[in-house]
């Protein structure tokens, strides 16, 4: 979409102690009146002894096939009688002879507007038929003075006879001035050579558009060419610089150079601007897994790479022994293969046995704490972990026993573990982290209540794990106090990390859990078991999550 520009200026007679605030509030009126237009009061400004103020008009076309924008820029000195003004246009289509003009649809001529030439833009045309003879001496004097002033922005067309096609001019820009013969001839004895107004038309352009004057002396009149020679006008004047005493007025330049048509730039959107950053920081947070991925897959790449290179080798070895002793060799391989299961099973049991050490160590603990029941201790630390046949039953019986617990877990998560080949390595597991959890939650609230300070030992559960306290059953190395900053900031995983917990911990009755300890380190389903230690306030251990891995970052 172009932008095509025009402008023109005058004067308007002042009214009232505040000239600028009368016409500001006449033209505002005004439009309330017509509406098929719109008006938007820019404010005003003081400079030095004058001031100024600005006015935004718009509309479009009946048929909706051009936009007009227009400023209107009004300035007022103080102690004159009239107030300057500035019309600048812009229009989404050359603008033509045909358009209405833009200071007509704005009511200028209602303020009493005058041209540069303080010619009234009133009336299209004024008709200057059958006056006397000082009737035309007087006007023809001031219009042969204005027609060879350089001052002129304004054309003049002078018709003597009726054109064709009625030309109605452009208020404020083309005036028409309908002339007798005698007018004519008059007018022609104040005006150099050159200037004469011929028998038929004459349009004479201002000096500063630097065009010919149009001379039409066919008869009759062709108004469809003193229309075409407006619209000429009409379009240089948008090459035309501005007037110099409006050049360089600030709201005047910045709006002639710039496209009025753009629209006005919105202030952000609160809501959209949240959800950008909230994406952002998800991007960024994908960009930096997808740069550990990308890490991991070269390092991945180059074990690959150093794997496939030993295969050549071995192959080529094999290729080299094949010829030897195949048979040997496939025996050999076969062996190999029967020490890694065998190395594998004592792995497990080994990790079975250090589970049970750790479970005997935490009981004789207690035993070397108390001096007392010595015996009782000794066999309950010979007698095999307890067994349950479901995590259910284990849920249950940890309610029933262990008084310092408070187990508001679901049981859907857990028992979706029962069907796990591993099921029964995890239930030993669950019920010796229940017991320590329990164990660190009595021994720490014993003091509590009794006035002292529980000490380093007993800080946290894993303080309590790490330091071999009595009836620490786990290893140190399995429990974690939170989750990665990651989880916490994320709101969704965090959600899906906040159970049940009674009012006296939390008002909502919800509360977070980051702590955990695993049942299992890295395969999958790789248990989780989710408590929140609250022994300063209420004495108790919740424990609001038993089950799969919760999810994560890296998973959906």
């Amino acid at each position: 979409m172009g932008v095509h520009r025009i402008w023109h200026h005058g004067l308007v007679p002042t009214e009232g102690k505040r000239p600028l605030d009368a016409l500001r509030g006449r033209l505002i009126a005004r439009q309330r009146q017509h509406d098929d237009y719109t008006v938007t009061d820019l404010g005003s400004s003081d400079d030095g002894g004058s001031r100024r103020c600005d006015l935004k008009f718009g509309w479009t076309d009946s048929r909706g096939r051009y936009s007009v924008q227009v400023l209107l820029s009004l300035c007022y000195h103080a102690g004159e009688d009239r107030v300057a003004w500035l019309l600048a246009a812009a229009c989404t289509r050359p603008w033509r002879s045909c358009h209405e003009a833009p200071a007509q649809r704005i009511g200028l001529e209602e303020l009493g507007a005058s041209g540069s030439d303080e010619i009234p833009i009133e009336a299209p045309v004024l008709a200057m038929r059958g006056w006397s003879r000082e009737e035309c001496d007087r006007v023809a004097e001031l219009l042969g003075e204005a027609l060879v002033a350089d001052w002129r922005t304004s054309a003049v067309l002078v018709l003597t006879e009726p054109p064709t096609v009625p030309v109605d001019g452009w208020p404020g820009l083309v005036n028409v001035f309908d002339v007798d013969d005698r007018f004519r001839r008059t007018l022609n004895q104040h005006v150099p050579l050159g200037y004469e107004v011929p028998q038929g038309a004459r349009l004479y352009a201002p000096l500063c558009d630097q065009l010919p004057d149009f001379v039409e002396t066919a008869s009759p009149v062709s108004g469809e060419a003193l229309q075409g020679a407006i619209t000429r006008l009409l379009q240089t004047r948008g090459r035309t610089p501005l007037p110099e005493q409006w050049a360089e007025v600030p709201s005047v330049k910045a709006w002639y150079a710039a496209n009025p048509f753009d629209a006005p730039e919105r202030e952000p959107d609160a809501e959209l601007t949240e959800k950008l950053g909230r994406a952002e920081r998800e991007l960024a947070e994908a960009r930096g897994v997808l740069t550990i991925l990308r890490k991991k897959a070269k390092a991945h790449a180059e074990e690959r790479d150093r794997h496939a290179d030993e295969a050549k080798a071995l192959r080529r070895r094999l290729d080299d022994l094949s010829a030897v002793d195949v048979g040997y060799l496939r025996t050999q391989l076969a062996q190999l293969q029967g020490s890694v299961d065998d190395y594998a099973r004592a792995f497990e049991e080994t990790e079975a046995e250090r589970d049970e050490l750790r479970r005997v160590n935490g009981l004789l603990a207690g035993t070397l704490a108390r001096y007392h029941d010595a015996d009782d201790e000794v066999a309950a630390a010979e007698r095999p972990p307890e067994e349950f046949p479901s995590f259910a039953e284990l849920i249950g019986a940890a309610a029933a026993t262990l008084k310092h617990l408070a187990i508001t877990a679901e049981p859907a998560p857990a028992a979706i573990l029962d069907h796990h080949p591993k099921a029964t390595a995890w239930r030993r597991k669950a019920w010796d982290a229940l017991r320590t959890l329990d164990a660190y939650a009595s021994a720490r609230t014993t003091l509590l209540d009794a006035g002292q300070d529980p000490g380093p030992g007993l800080s946290d559960v894993l303080a309590f794990a790490r330091t071999g306290q009595p009836g620490s059953l786990i290893s140190a190395n399995i429990i974690a106090l939170a989750e990665s900053d990651t989880v916490t900031t994320n709101e969704r995983l965090r959600q899906a990390r906040t159970f049940r917990v009674d009012p006296r911990t939390n008002p909502a009755g919800r509360d977070y859990f980051g702590a955990h300890i695993a049942l299992e380190r890295f395969k999958a389903p790789a248990p989780r078991l989710h408590f929140l230690d609250d022994t300063d306030r209420t004495g108790t251990v919740y424990v609001g999550y038993l089950g799969a891995h919760l999810p994560t970052s890296k998973t959906n």
